[in-house]
C-alpha cells in the first residue's frame, strides 16, 4: 500500500493498464486454446448434419426416380400393351400409355424422360433425340451377363462425341405379373432418365466455408454437382485420399494448397458419395474471429482508461443509434440494403447478425414464393387427376381393368369363385364393347357359356346346361349379343323359378332348306297359357316402327326386331311353352348371309 500511495497518477494508470491488458490478453490465450478443439469438432459435427440431410436428400431423390419407373412398369396398361401382339390393340393403348407415362413425369419435375422399350426395341415416351442415343449407349455399356441378370439398377451413359453431360438413370425390367415367379415372361423394360438440377440447389445451399468444397461422386467419380458448378461433370482425383483410399473420412488430406478436413457419406442406393472438404483454417475463423475481436476490445478498454468518458459514449452510442436508424428504415421501407459497419465490437457483430438475419428472411421469402408456386402446380395437378378420375368413369376400358383388379385380388387371396365370375364378366364385357355388330357365331357361344359359369355360382349349380351346335355352324356370322338375352330369360324366368334342379339345351344346326336354326329350351317355370298368346300375337304383328318400352318381354321383341331388319320379314324368333313343364325359344337365320372366315382373323 506505502508503494501505490508513492506512485504517480500515470503509474497506477499505466499499472492499471497494463494489468488489464495482461488479465485480458491471458484470458483470451486460455480461451482460445480451450475453444479451438471444441470449434473444429462443432464444425465437424455440423458438417456431418449438413452431409446427412444432403444424403437424405438424395435418397429421397433416388427413391421418388424408382417410384416413377415402378408405377411406369406395373401399369396394367403398360403390361396389356407389351403383352399384346394385336397392333390394333396396342395403337388404341399407345396413347394412354403415353398419358400415364406424361402424368408420372408431370408429378415428378426432376424427371427428363420415361422411356418404355418392348421385347422388339420399339420405344414409348422418347421426347428429344437425346433419349434415343441414351438408349443406345444404355444397350452398349449394360450388354454384358452380369447386367442381364439384373431387374433393376441405377446407371449412367456418356458419350463426349454426342451428350454435353453424362445421363443418368433408373433401368428396370417389365415381367407379367400373371405368372408365378418361375413362369414370369419378361416383356420390355422401363428407363428413367432424370435430371441432376435439383442437388445443385441443395448442394449450394449447403456451403459451410467460403473456400470448402461440397460434392457428389458417382461410382465412377465423377462429380455429378458441386458447391463449384464449373466442377460439375469432370472427373474428381483420388490421389488425395492417401492412395486412393476412398474410405478417409474424418481424417486430413492436402487439397488446392490447403490442409482440408475430409468427410465422406456413401449413397448406397445410387452407389454415389457425398464428399465435404473444409479447410482447417476456416474451420477456426469463428474463433479468430473472437481473438481479433478480444484484442480489439481489450484495446478499446486501455484507451477507454487513459481517454475520457465521452470517447467511451461516442464510440458506443454512435454505432448504436446508426443500427437503431437501419432497422427502423428496414422495417417501414424493406429493401435489399444492407448495414455495413466497419467496428470490430458487439457493434460489429450484431450488424452482421442483422445483415444474416435479413439474408434469412430474404431466402425464406423466396423459398416461401417457391414453395406457393409448387402448392399452386400440386393443385393443378390435383385438379387435373380429378378430371381424369371422372373421365376415366365413362371409359369402358376402366371397368374392364376394375374387373382385372378384382380377378387380381381373388387370386391373391385364393377366392377361385371370385377369380371365374371376374374372368367371365371381363370377358363378356369385352365381348360387349366390341365395334363389330357381326360377330362369329362361335364368339357369341363363348359369351354364352362365361355367362353360364357366372350363373352356375350364383345359383349353386341349381340347372345344368346341354349345348349341341353343328361345328359348320360356329364360323359363320350372326349379329352380336342375339343368343345370350335368350339364355337369360330361360334361367331368370324359367330355371330360377323352378322348385329342384332345371336343365339348359342350346342347338344350333343347318336344316335341309339352308336355314340356321337354333333352339333354347328349358324346362323350368314356363309361360301362363294367356300370357303365352300375347307373346306369340305380339311377335307375328310387330311392326319394325313400333315401340314396347312398356311391355313385357322387350328383350324377345328387340331381338326378333334385329334379325328381321337384318335378314328380312321371313326370319325371326317363335316361343312355345307349357306351364311348369318348360319353355322353348326358337330362331332361324339364313345360311346365305353367312360369310365361313377359313382365312380371315377371328375378330
Amino acid at each position: 500500500m506505502g508503494l501505490l500511495s508513492k506512485m504517480t497518477l500515470r503509474h497506477k494508470l499505466l499499472l492499471i493498464v497494463g494489468i488489464s491488458t495482461l488479465m485480458i490478453f491471458s484470458l483470451q490465450i486460455f480461451y482460445y486454446s480451450k475453444f479451438y478443439g471444441l470449434t473444429e469438432d462443432k464444425e465437424s459435427v455440423h458438417t456431418s448434419k449438413m452431409m446427412k440431410q444432403v444424403e437424405e436428400k438424395v435418397a429421397s431423390f433416388a427413391q421418388d426416380i424408382k417410384d416413377a419407373a415402378l408405377a411406369s412398369s406395373y401399369n396394367t396398361m403398360t403390361h396389356d400393351y407389351l403383352s399384346s401382339d394385336d397392333p390394333i390393340y396396342r395403337l388404341r393403348l399407345n396413347k394412354i400409355v403415353v398419358e400415364i407415362m406424361s402424368g408420372i413425369k408431370a408429378s415428378n419435375k426432376n424427371i427428363q424422360s420415361i422411356m418404355i422399350v418392348d421385347k422388339n426395341n420399339n420405344i414409348i415416351g422418347a421426347l428429344n433425340p437425346e433419349d434415343y442415343v441414351v438408349l443406345e449407349e444404355f444397350e452398349k455399356r449394360y450388354k454384358s451377363p452380369e447386367y442381364h441378370e439384373q431387374t433393376k439398377f441405377f446407371g449412367k451413359v456418356f458419350n463426349s462425341e454426342k451428350m454435353e453431360r453424362p445421363a443418368y438413370f433408373f433401368f428396370h425390367s417389365i415381367s407379367s405379373t400373371l405368372n408365378s415367379e418361375s413362369e414370369a415372361s419378361d416383356l420390355g423394360k422401363c428407363i428413367v432418365i432424370y435430371k441432376t438440377d435439383v442437388l445443385d440447389q441443395h448442394i449450394m445451399n449447403s456451403k459451410t466455408t467460403p473456400n470448402s468444397l461440397l460434392m457428389i461422386l458417382d461410382h465412377e467419380s465423377y462429380i455429378v454437382t458441386a458447391d463449384e458448378s464449373a466442377l460439375n461433370g469432370t472427373l474428381f482425383d483420388q490421389s488425395i485420399f492417401k492412395g486412393g483410399d476412398n474410405n478417409s473420412s474424418g481424417q486430413q488430406v492436402e487439397y488446392n494448397e490447403k490442409l482440408n478436413h475430409v468427410q465422406i457419406n456413401e449413397v448406397s442406393l445410387l452407389d454415389w458419395r457425398i464428399v465435404s472438404l473444409v479447410p482447417i483454417n476456416e474451420m477456426t475463423d469463428e474463433l479468430r474471429a473472437i481473438r481479433n475481436s478480444g484484442f480489439m476490445i481489450g484495446t478499446a478498454m486501455t484507451l477507454l482508461i487513459l481517454i475520457m468518458g465521452l470517447l467511451f459514449i461516442r464510440s458506443v452510442t454512435l454505432p448504436f443509434g446508426r443500427i437503431v436508424r437501419f432497422v427502423n428504415f428496414i422495417g417501414n421501407n424493406g429493401g435489399k440494403q444492407r448495414l455495413k459497419m466497419s467496428v470490430g465490437n458487439e457493434m460489429g457483430f450484431l450488424a452482421v447478425e442483422i445483415n444474416r438475419m435479413l439474408d434469412r428472411i430474404d431466402e425464406a421469402n423466396e423459398q416461401l414464393l417457391d414453395a406457393s408456386t409448387s402448392l399452386y402446380q400440386m393443385e393443378l395437378a390435383k385438379k387435373q387427376a380429378e378430371l381424369a378420375s371422372l373421365q376415366s368413369q365413362i371409359n369402358p376400358h376402366f371397368l374392364y381393368n376394375t374387373l382385372e383388379c378384382v380377378r387380381s385380388i381373388g387370386l391373391a387371396n385364393r377366392v377361385m369363385e371370385i377369380v371365374e365370375i371376374a374372368t367371365s364378366m371381363a370377358q363378356i364385357f369385352r365381348y360387349s364393347i366390341k365395334e363389330d355388330h357381326f360377330v362369329q357365331i362361335k364368339n357369341e357361344v363363348d359369351c354364352i357359356q362365361d355367362y353360364l359359369r357366372i350363373m352356375s355360382i350364383r345359383f349353386m349349380d341349381k340347372f345344368s346346361e346341354r349345348i349341341s351346335i353343328d361345328e359348320r355352324v360356329m364360323a359363320m356370322k350372326i349379329p352380336r349379343m342375339i343368343l345370350q338375352p335368350i339364355v337369360e330369360n330361360a334361367i331368370y324366368h324359367g330355371l330360377e323359378r323352378k322348385s329342384g334342379k332345371g336343365i339348359l339345351t342350346i342347338k344350333g344346326w343347318v336344316t335341309d332348306e339352308q336355314i340356321v336354326r337354333f333352339e333354347i329350351s328349358d324346362n323350368g317355370k314356363g309361360i301362363h297359357a294367356e300370357e303365352l298368346y300375347k307373346l306369340q300375337h305380339r311377335l307375328k304383328v310387330t311392326d319394325m316402327n313400333q315401340s314396347f318400352s312398356s311391355e313385357k318381354g322387350l328383350g324377345l321383341f328387340n331381338i326378333h326386331r334385329r334379325i328381321k331388319l337384318a335378314f328380312g320379314e321371313q326370319y325371326g324368333i317363335e316361343i312355345n311353352s307349357s306351364e311348369n313343364e318348360g319353355t322353348q325359344v326358337s330362331l332361324q337365320i339364313p345360311s346365305s348371309e353367312f360369310i365361313t372366315l377359313s382365312s380371315e382373323t377371328n375378330p
